[in-house]
């Protein structure tokens, strides 16, 4: 009878699990600028990417006039302008790239930072912080 009762107990528990998981939702435009708009989104970057040889955490503020500004692990500092462009956004950078736009994911690890041409993980924003406390 306890046996039964832990199996049980167990199955229960793994359709719970498994009825919770968050599957991953790509933001709608709408849901991005109420994400990024004014706030600091910290981004870890994977190691070997541009401007992160050995990974970390990149803050990035979307200011609400479009100002758009970053500061990379490896301590290159980025400044430029983003919009939206449909279900993404676009960022021209001064001194990097330009027109480079991102999709945003929502999934289980937090939001995940895709290149919207190639389809390419970016990174993985950790944190959402309001305005600019890093003064980008």
């Amino acid at each position: 009878m306890k046996i039964t009762s832990l199996i049980a107990g167990c199955v229960t528990a793994l359709a719970i699990t498994g009825s919770t998981a968050m599957a991953d939702v790509t933001m709608t435009g709408a849901q991005i600028n109420a994400l990024i708009n004014g706030n600091t989104l910290y981004v870890e970057i994977p190691a070997g990417a541009p401007g992160a040889p050995h990974g970390g955490t990149a803050p990035v503020f979307y200011a609400t006039d479009g100002a758009a500004a970053a500061l990379l692990p490896a301590g290159l500092k980025l400044v430029g302008t983003w919009a939206l462009d449909g279900d993404s956004y676009c960022i021209d950078w001064n001194n990097g790239p330009k027109n480079s736009c991102t999709t945003l994911v929502r999934n289980a690890d937090g939001f995940a930072v895709i290149d919207a041409s190639k389809g390419e993980p970016r990174g993985i924003v950790r944190q959402i912080a309001t305005g600019n406390p890093e003064n980008l």
